[in-house]
């Protein structure tokens, strides 16, 4: 359980001179009365300013006092615990050049469909992510005033990433005076105080403006593998037949621990130093289990528990600045800018490097057979592998908005928007094969200080993704209809995204054992018109189209359509429906990366099948993989229906319910190992230098296990994604507080 941060282990100070900045209150009902005027505003899925919240697309709100309530330290957090996540996201996992990340998945549909904004403006993805997906741990929390997400296809207002929904965080502004927050939460299991939280937001308001500040700084701790019992390495002999059977019987083991498998039987056997490795570390690090269902008849197998040493989160420390400034320039003109700088620092573990021991002679002492073999080994004495990643993401927004009052106030905007993310991620104590093939040919003994030296091999990656954009709006009242005169907005927008992942010359050679990856870089320019139109055919009824032409400088144009309609059946009941197609284009790494090294985990059903092991038993496991990009990639094309009701009950207590369908084709996405190795068996899948699987020879009739798989990038799916949402919201005021 964690500890709410905010109500038991906060304290807050607060100096407020005139208005704080308020936290977003329910909607209010408005009698009919033309001597009060309701002010117009942007709702999320919607360029075109109106007085009604609840419109023909589905908007769930979470404000700051909410997120706040909830404990949640970031905008990460909040998003994470939604409903709407119910697939899940990317948090910081341990291990890699993205365990500072945390992204949102709307739908399940996969983070790169959804779009990110801030203030309605695109927020750039990460490098680390190929460009695709938002790295939302660089956003302040404390500058955060409410979350808008948009359950619907957001592409014709927005832009090609928005196929499964939109997720815009309203920044504060406006705010006045001074307000320092700290904070600070334990975990039950771990004990102690494992994050630690400071901010302050201030405010002036000038004659003609406003400027508003935050700084933000969290610190969080990592957590470690062995200390969550789902993670935890276990082994157990579930037959009682007095035998550790690898396959079936053990989690967070590895046979990458000791091994060496034979080159024409296939058979592998613990390497003769298996037994020095279980007395030096224990039985619960080093273990010989059977590997027959594994890897065939006669093979034993020296087993390395993993878990014991690597962590599940890495642990993060982040700074954050934001500045948000707006003054009037001139009548019905108002300059507006943004400025966000944000550093963040995280620590990740994984278990000392495995890797393949090639070539091992025959008369080497660590090889169990006759012949020259390969080795499966965990390198222990380099030590574990640290991940040391830090990530850096500057954000500058400049522009232009005002009303022309000689055109029925119609509202316009123009504005230029800068962002550069960085990312440096150095791992240390990997192994060195030149190390290796030196101690090797030189005699050193591998266990010395001197020949674990040779061995050590340091890691470098930086990436690095720019993002710069030109926007350009106008909202406008035109000609009347029976319900009111319909409104207009029309945009044309220009950005160009640049990316590039570059890792150090030894990795890039295939020179250093326990690490995965290879350089990557892209460009692409992108120009769009988009335009709106709200239409009140009859009083309560209104219907809203949409559409954008987006034309990318590598995969040519595209027109994203959307239709709404949003029907107020009573005064308390609104019913609404639409319909949208999108496309998205591939991402820059998946068209230009390097073929990548990778241990993905699958499970290799056609051997299980061939050699008599029930599918319940087949079990998943990690496999040597080849990841390839695929610069043929054709861009995704989608269709998504929204039907639902909003229904205010009662004064304070209303319920809504949605019905959602969403069809995406020619889905881009890397074949699971799963898929690869079912396909190739079955015939379905040609193999190719992308696609293949290296087996054990085949005897007797039956198919050997699979050793290294290879895998790419294609237009291979279709995904359909249906449900319901139900939202139940409501206020009870009472002498003890409002509870909500």
């Amino acid at each position: 359980m964690y500890k709410n941060s905010f109500i038991a282990n906060s304290v807050r100070f607060a100096l407020i001179s005139g208005a704080a900045a308020t936290a977003m209150t329910a909607p209010t009902a408005f009698a009919a009365d033309e001597s009060v005027e309701v002010e117009r505003i942007e709702v999320t899925g919607s360029r075109i300013k109106r007085s009604d919240l609840e419109g023909a697309s589905p908007v769930t709100t979470i404000t700051a006092a909410d997120m706040k309530l909830e404990g949640n330290f970031t905008v990460a957090d909040a998003l994470r615990n939604s409903n709407l996540n119910s697939f899940g996201s990317f948090s910081e996992r341990s291990g890699s050049s993205a365990q500072s990340q945390a992204t949102i998945n709307l739908r399940g549909a996969g983070s790169e469909r959804t779009l990110v904004l801030i203030d309605g403006k695109r927020f750039p993805g990460s490098p680390t992510l190929g460009g695709a997906s938002a790295n939302l741990n660089a956003i302040p929390m404390a500058a955060v005033e409410r979350i808008e997400i948009l359950t619907d296809g957001g592409s014709s207002t927005y832009g090609s990433d928005a196929i499964a929904g939109v997720v815009n965080i309203i920044m504060k502004k406006n705010f006045q005076g001074l307000e320092f927050s700290v904070g600070g939460g334990s975990r039950d299991r771990d004990g102690g105080l494992t994050s630690k939280e400071f901010s302050v937001i201030g405010g002036y308001e000038m004659d003609k403006g406003n400027i508003t500040f935050a700084f933000d700084h969290q610190d969080r701790e990592g957590i470690a593998d062995a200390d969550r019992a789902y993670t935890a390495p276990w082994q157990r002999d579930f037959d009682g037949d007095g035998v550790i059977n690898a396959y079936t019987e053990t989690d967070g083991w590895s046979y990458y621990g000791a091994n060496v498998r034979h080159p024409d039987t296939g058979v592998f056997q613990p390497s003769p130093l298996c037994d020095d490795l279980i007395a030096q570390y224990g039985n619960d690090v080093f273990a010989r289990m059977s590997g027959e269902q594994q890897f065939g008849a006669g093979s034993e197998l020296c087993m390395y528990a993993y878990g014991n040493v690597s962590y599940n989160k890495a642990s993060v420390e982040r700074n954050t600045v934001y500045v948000d400034a707006n003054y009037e320039v001139a009548e019905d003109v108002e300059w507006f800018g943004r400025v966000m700088f944000t550093q963040n620092n995280s620590f990740g573990r994984y278990a000392p490097p495995a890797a393949k021991w090639n070539n091992m002679a025959a008369d080497n002492p660590n090889n169990p057979f006759d012949v020259e073999a390969t080795g499966y080994y965990r390198w222990v004495g380099i030590g574990t592998r640290d991940g040391n990643v830090d990530d850096y993401n500057q954000d500058f927004l400049t522009g232009l908005r005002g009303t022309i009052s000689a055109w029925n106030d119609a509202s316009w905007e123009f504005y230029y928007h800068y962002n550069k993310a960085d990312n440096k991620s150095i791992g240390e104590y990997y192994l060195s094969y030149s190390g290796l093939a030196y101690n090797e040919a030189n005699g050193i003994d591998l266990g010395s200080e001197a020949g674990i030296n040779n061995m050590k091999a340091t890691t470098l990656t930086q990436g690095r993704a720019e993002f710069q954009q030109y926007n350009a709006g106008i909202g406008f009242d035109a000609f009347e209809l029976p319900g009111g005169e319909a409104a207009h907005y029309f945009g044309m927008e220009y950005f160009e995204q640049d990316f590039s992942e570059t890792y150090d010359a030894q990795s890039e050679a295939g020179l250093v054992g326990g690490s995965a990856g290879n350089s990557a870089a892209g460009d692409r320019q992108v120009w769009a018109a988009f335009y709106e139109v709200a239409l009140p055919v009859i009083e309560n009824v209104e219907i809203n189209l949409a559409a954008r032409y987006d034309d990318y400088s590598d995969f040519g144009g595209n027109v994203s359509p959307k239709a709404s309609v949003r029907w107020q059946a009573l005064d308390n009941v609104v019913v609404r429906a639409s319909y949208s197609e999108a496309f998205r284009a591939p991402a820059l790494d998946q068209l230009y990366a390097a073929t990548t090294y990778s241990a993905a985990t699958g499970t290799d059903y056609p051997y299980c099948e061939s050699n008599g092991v029930a599918e319940a038993d087949c079990k998943a496991q990690q496999y040597d993989t080849w990841i390839s990009a695929n610069k043929d990639l054709g861009p995704e094309t989608s269709e998504y229906v929204n039907i639902g009701v909003a229904w205010d009950i009662i004064d304070n207590f209303g319920i809504k319910v949605d019905y959602f369908n969403l069809n995406i084709d020619n889905v881009i996405s890397q074949r699971s190992i799963t898929n690869v190795m079912e396909g190739i068996n079955s015939g379905t899948l040609a193999a190719s230098d992308t696609f293949y699987v290296d087996r054990v020879a085949s005897t007797g009739g039956k198919l050997g296990p699979a050793l290294e798989v290879g895998t790419g990038y294609g237009n291979t799916d279709q995904l359909e994604i249906t449900g319901i949402d139900v939202a139940l919201n409501g206020n009870v005021e009472t002498s003890f507080g409002d509870f909500s």
